[in-house]
């Protein structure tokens, strides 16, 4: 397990590196075929987004620093995401998080905060790069893409597009598991 200094270093490099704020760029319309991908999820196996199609799907770009440190504006979305889980699966549904930190920052992160749902592990930032998703203090914006059964989008959210970027509100859940009642 690693010390709280091993926690915060990553930030510092991070930081250093991504100062200045990098707008995001919208990439897709509603009905493209979201592009597939492959990453470790928090035990280190590869998992590719094209497996979860055949079920709605919401994917979940997020700002986590480290184990010890998130997005005090993603966090409380993040919690709220887990709460409501249950819920995504009772509509056949499925949600799949994609974070900043490595396999093993990541494994302690889904055990301390109990999530159940696959966490994947983007820690260069590429499949963040590949949605078009801006950073600023650090660390990618967060987003937020509703896929269907087939893996087209259906609804999507990205901050960042405008710099300065406006105080963002993530997407409420109800309003997403709405959306996945309609996809059925």
């Amino acid at each position: 397990m690693p010390s709280l200094f091993d926690s915060i270093m990553p930030i510092h490099e991070k930081f250093i590196a991504n100062f200045a704020p990098k707008a995001s760029v919208d990439l897709f319309q509603i009905g493209d075929l979201a592009p597939d991908f492959e990453l470790p999820d928090s035990e280190g196996k590869l998992r590719r987004l094209s497996e979860f199609r055949g079920k709605p799907l919401l994917l979940v770009f997020t700002r986590i620093f480290t184990d010890k440190i998130f997005c005090p504006i993603c966090y409380p979305h993040l919690l709220a995401l887990r709460e409501d889980y249950p819920k995504f699966q009772a509509l056949g549904a499925e949600v799949v998080m994609v974070n900043t930190t490595r396999v093993e920052m990541t494994k302690i992160i889904v055990q301390e905060q109990g999530f159940t749902f696959p966490v994947l592990s983007d820690a260069e930032w590429k499949v963040f790069q590949q949605y078009g998703i801006g950073a600023a203090l650090g660390a990618p914006m967060p987003a937020e893409f509703l896929l269907d059964k087939h893996g087209a989008i259906r609804f999507k959210f990205i901050s960042g597009l405008e710099l300065p970027s406006p105080f963002f509100r993530l997407p409420d859940n109800n309003d997403m598991l709405a959306m996945i009642s309609q996809l059925r």
